[in-house]
């Protein structure tokens, strides 16, 4: 429509390519809509695919509309959505790819406090070319002003290969296979037809190669290929928050038996917990002994702390129920490590928090987390040695609490997959390595975080990453209420 732009593909193929574009992305983002990695594919997705989408508008669609309706679509108003359309994957694509990757690096867990300001600051430079160059003028800017296009390509470079970078940074930091291959696979999906599309659109326009001005469209098929790679993954092993398998199962076999197991097994342990009670009040009642009385207290806690447990509401065994509120970080922190202090005296205590100090959580969840990572710390001591916990407000967003201690620290060829199940530093058969899988299980039905490293000084330090408010949401993590 006033153009003599080669069009390039039929209407109906560009149609199809928008329609594949949009399958992919609504796919990715309804496999956990929660994650931010999930959001921000999607959005930097729609972004990219809107160059698609306006070449089907208008050189098939809106010709259409104007010949069975001329007064409603005219050849100026078709040029103007075309400007307008054109102008959103130029100023605002990369920046939702750099994003992408900001969070794909877990930036806001690196730098909370900056990374809101990042975020802004992305899409600053994209809103001032759109008023400096107004975006219902974009295609005469892009056939009339070489600067013009000097200027968006030269951004669009930048802003990607920054992107790229802290994929990339990232990928080198995973040491776990299994998640290395996962973010493998997404940075192969994020970045391949993003750049795909950037060298074949915007060099070649710049330098005015004759006959390649379409050349970008040959994408349909870069991404049919991922297509087939993201339902590959999603089948093989689950990618991106989704997961489809073909499972055998006896359908005449009752579904609830595995249920019922587990209700008889509590129902089991809640009698025999009332009786360890009762005994542990009754010796305490009618014993002057004020030692006796210190390890009638640790039998009443340890009762309580398993019955809390035993009422943990997991569902279906997949999600643990999480129902958070202001308490005392001070208080909750000292009731945890109460016990441990009273029994390994040859470990060392120290407890740093504020007077007044408030933990956004639920008491018994942090509880059970905190004792589980202490337990582990003091076993990789041998019991000699020395442990420290310390609450730290961080954000306005997000507090902290972080263990460590003075131990060997964590063997480099396990450190990444001990939040995994079965995964144990420790030997023998009662050791299942579920510790610490629960306690990242919880921190994230918090819509928090938990995470390993060794200290510079030698030793581990765990950090259990809290929000101050329900509906916070993590790159992959889970996000309540």
């Amino acid at each position: 429509m006033g153009d003599n732009t080669p069009q390039g593909l039929s209407g109906e193929f560009l149609l199809l390519f928008t329609l594949v574009l949009w399958a992919l992305f609504l796919a990715v983002y309804f496999g956990n809509r929660k994650s931010n990695i999930n959001k921000w594919f999607f959005i930097c997705g729609m972004f990219f695919s809107v160059g698609v989408l306006k070449e089907y508008l208008y050189y098939s669609l809106f010709p259409q509309i104007s010949e069975a309706a001329p007064g409603l679509m005219s050849d100026g108003t078709a040029l103007c959505i075309y400007s307008v359309l054109t102008a959103i994957p130029y100023y605002f694509a990369t920046p939702a790819l750099f994003i992408t990757g900001l969070y794909f690096s877990r930036m806001e867990i690196r730098r909370p406090g900056l990374f809101p300001w990042i975020k802004i600051l992305a899409f600053i430079p994209g809103i001032v070319m759109a008023v400096v160059f107004p975006i219902t003028e974009t295609r005469y800017f892009q056939l009339n002003d070489k600067g013009y296009y000097t200027l968006i390509s030269v951004y669009n470079l930048i802003v990607a290969l920054a992107g790229t970078v802290l994929f990339l940074s990232a990928l080198v930091k995973e040491h776990n296979p299994k998640v290395k291959r996962q973010k493998l696979a997404i940075a192969v999906l994020a970045l391949v037809p993003s750049w795909f599309t950037i060298m074949a659109t915007l060099p070649v326009q710049l330098f005015a190669v004759t006959g390649a001005e379409k050349v970008w469209q040959s994408n349909l098929i870069v991404i049919l290929i991922l297509v087939c790679i993201y339902v590959y993954l999603v089948f093989k092993e689950g990618f991106m928050g989704s997961r489809l398998r073909h499972e055998t199962y006896r359908w005449d076999q009752d579904e609830k038996l595995v249920g019922q197991t587990m209700q008889t097994i509590r129902h089991m342990l809640k009698n025999q917990i009332a009786k360890i009670d009762w005994c542990a009040k009754n010796i305490s009642e009618n014993s002057g002994g004020e030692n006796l009385n210190e390890y009638t207290d640790i039998i009443t806690r340890s009762t309580k702390r398993i019955s809390d447990f035993l009422h943990v509401d997991t569902g279906n065994g997949a999600e643990i129920k999480c129902s958070p509120r202001l308490v005392d970080a001070g208080e909750l922190i000292e009731n945890a490590v109460m016990d441990f202090d009273k029994r390994y005296t040859g470990v060392k205590f120290s407890v740093s928090c504020m007077p007044g100090e408030t933990l956004f959580c639920d008491p018994g969840l942090t509880g059970e987390v905190l004792c589980n990572i202490i337990q582990n710390s003091v076993e990789a001591m041998n019991e000699k040695g020395s442990i420290t916990i310390e609450y730290k407000d961080k954000s306005r967003k997000l507090s902290c609490i972080k263990i460590t201690d003075s131990g060997t620290g964590l063997p480099e060829k396990i450190k990444d997959t001990i939040f995994l199940p079965y995964v144990s530093l420790k030997e023998g058969g009662d050791h299942w390595g579920m510790g610490l899988y629960y306690c990242q299980k919880a921190m994230l039905s918090h819509g928090g975080r938990i995470q390993a490293a060794n200290d510079k000084d030698g030793g581990a330090v765990f950090t259990l990453w809290f929000p101050k408010k329900k509906g916070f949401a993590w790159g992959n993590g889970k996000r309540k209420g």
